[in-house]
C-alpha cells in the first residue's frame, strides 16, 4: 500500500506536497485535490523497528527557512482584500469555474461576505491571519503536536513584533479588531473548500469560518468574568486540516519582506500552481488576468490595460526577488510565471529534509534503528555553512534538469567544483520513484 500511493506524485510529492506525521500517527501526503491519509503505513513502520533502518526526519536541520503551515484550500481560494481601503472592504467576494470529475462537469462556488461593521479582511488581516499561524506552528511544534482547542496570545507586544508592526496601542486596537473581523467573516463553499477528513470536497452550500470564537485579556466573558488571555478558537474545517496534514507550508518571513501587497499575496497563488506544474514536468504556469483578479480581491481591474498598471509593480518585485523568472511576463491577456531561483530554493529544501525518509523507503539504509520523532529535546538546527552551499547549488541545478527540464548553469557549477556529470547523476535519482522491494 505505501510503495502504491508513494508513486502516485513520485519525487515530486516527496519534495513539495511534504510527508507529515500527524498525530495519532497518520502518515499524510497532500496535493491540490486531496490529502491520502495511509492510516495502514503506521502499523507497516512499525513492523519494520527491527530492520537495518533508521527514519529521522527532524534532528540536525540545516536552517534555510522557517515554513509556515496554512490551510491549503487558501491558495487557491480567494479570502483577503488586496487592499486597506474602506470602500474596498464593503463588497463580497465570489468565485466560480467549472471542473472536470470522472467525465462530469459541475459548477464550484466560493463566497466570502464582509460583515455588515467591519467588512471583509484585508491586507493587516492577512498579516494576522499569517502570525496567528506561526502561533499554530510553534504551539504543536511543526505538526508534530495536535492542534490546541484553544490558542492564546500571550502577549500583545511580542505578536505585533512577530508580525513586524511597532507595540503602540494604535495597532494593538488594529490587531483586536482584526480578529473580530475575521471571526465575523464567513465563507460558503459548494463543492470548493477541501476537508479530507470530512469526507473531500464539501457538497452542498456550507459556511466556513476560519475563526470560530475570540476573547480579549481584559474584557468581560459571558458568565461575567474578566479574561485573563487574550484566546481564539480556529474554525473546525480549518482546524482539522491543519490537524489532518492538509496544508500549505509558506515563508513568512520572506513574504514579510516583500513590498507590494499584491507581491505578498500573489506568494501562495504562485507556490501552489508552480507545484502543480512541476508535477507535470513544467517549470511555468499561465494564468489569465480575470482569475488573478478575483483571487487577489482586486477592485478596478475592469479591462486588461488597468489590470497590466496593476500588475507592473509586483511584477518587477518579484522578479528582483527571484521567485519567478526575468522570462515572466504578458502573453495577450495572460500572464506567464516562470519558475524562478526562490522557488527552486524551496524545493531543494524540501529534498534535502526528506532524504532520510527516502532512503528507508528504499532499504539503502545500513543503521539499526528507526527513530520517527525527535526526542523531547529541542530540534538542534544549524546554519548553513560553505560545504552546505555547496551541495545546493548542485541539487538547485539537478531541479531545474531532473524536474523541470531547464539547463544548468554551467559558470556556477564550476565555480563551486561541480561537473555537468554530477548534475546528470542526481537529476537521475530525483527522477526514480520510490519503491519498497
Amino acid at each position: 500500500m505505501v510503495a502504491e500511493i508513494l508513486s502516485v506524485n513520485a519525487v515530486i510529492c516527496t519534495i513539495y506536497a511534504t510527508a507529515i506525521l500527524a498525530p495519532g500517527g497518520t502518515l499524510c501526503y497532500c496535493d491540490n485535490d486531496h490529502c491520502v491519509a495511509l492510516f495502514a503505513a503506521w502499523k507497516c513502520v512499525l513492523g519494520v523497528v527491527a530492520e537495518n533502518t533508521q527514519l529521522n526526519l527532524f534532528e540536525d536541520s540545516v536552517e534555510r527557512w522557517k515554513p509556515v503551515r496554512d490551510d491549503f484550500n487558501f491558495c487557491r481560494l480567494a479570502l483577503f482584500v488586496s487592499s486597506d481601503r474602506r470602500g474596498d472592504r464593503f463588497k463580497d467576494i465570489e468565485q466560480r469555474y467549472q471542473v472536470d470529475v470522472n467525465g462530469k462537469t459541475f459548477e464550484a462556488t466560493w463566497e466570502v461576505r464582509h460583515d455588515a461593521k467591519l467588512g471583509l479582511p484585508g491586507t493587516f488581516d492577512r498579516d494576522v491571519w499569517l502570525g496567528l499561524m506561526e502561533i499554530v506552528q510553534e504551539l504543536t511544534e511543526a505538526g508534530r503536536k495536535p492542534v490546541p482547542e484553544v490558542i492564546e496570545i500571550s502577549s500583545m507586544r511580542e505578536f505585533l513584533r512577530k508580525i513586524g508592526k511597532n507595540d503602540g496601542g494604535k495597532f494593538a486596537a488594529k490587531v483586536k479588531e482584526s480578529i473580530r473581523r475575521l471571526t465575523r467573516t464567513t465563507c460558503f463553499t459548494e463543492k470548493s473548500f477541501n476537508c479530507p477528513t470530512s469526507g473531500g470536497y464539501l457538497q452542498l452550500v456550507e459556511p466556513i469560518h476560519l475563526i470560530e470564537k475570540c476573547a480579549f485579556k481584559g474584557e468581560i466573558g459571558d458568565d461575567g468574568t474578566q479574561h485573563v488571555s487574550t484566546w481564539i478558537k480556529l474554525g473546525a474545517y480549518v482546524r482539522r486540516n491543519l490537524q489532518s496534514g492538509y496544508i500549505a507550508l509558506l515563508d513568512v518571513s520572506y513574504i514579510r519582506s516583500l513590498s507590494g501587497e499584491f507581491s505578498k499575496q500573489l506568494i501562495p497563488f504562485l507556490s501552489y500552481r508552480f507545484w502543480l506544474a512541476c508535477q507535470r514536468g513544467r517549470d511555468y504556469v499561465t494564468v489569465d488576468w480575470e482569475e488573478l483578479a478575483v483571487y487577489l480581491a482586486a477592485n478596478g481591474w475592469d479591462n486588461l490595460n488597468r489590470a497590466k498598471q496593476r500588475l507592473e509593480q509586483p511584477l518587477e518585485e518579484l522578479k528582483k526577488r527571484k521567485y519567478i523568472a526575468e522570462s515572466s511576463g504578458w502573453q495577450d491577456n495572460k500572464l506567464l510565471f516562470v519558475v524562478g531561483e526562490k522557488f527552486i530554493d524551496e524545493l531543494q529544501d524540501r529534498i534535502n529534509a526528506k532524504e532520510h525518509f527516502k532512503n528507508w523507503i528504499s532499504g539503502r539504509s545500513q543503521t539499526k534503528q528507526l527513530r520517527l520523532l525527535s526526542s523531547a529535546n529541542a530540534v538542534q538546527v544549524r546554519r548553513p555553512n560553505q560545504e552546505d552551499e555547496r551541495q545546493a547549488v548542485l541539487t538547485r541545478q539537478a531541479i531545474k534538469v531532473g524536474l523541470l527540464h531547464q539547463q544548468p548553469d554551467t559558470a556556477l557549477l564550476h565555480q563551486h567544483g561541480w561537473a555537468i556529470e554530477d548534475v546528470v547523476s542526481l537529476s537521475k535519482k530525483l527522477s526514480e520513484r520510490p519503491t519498497i522491494s
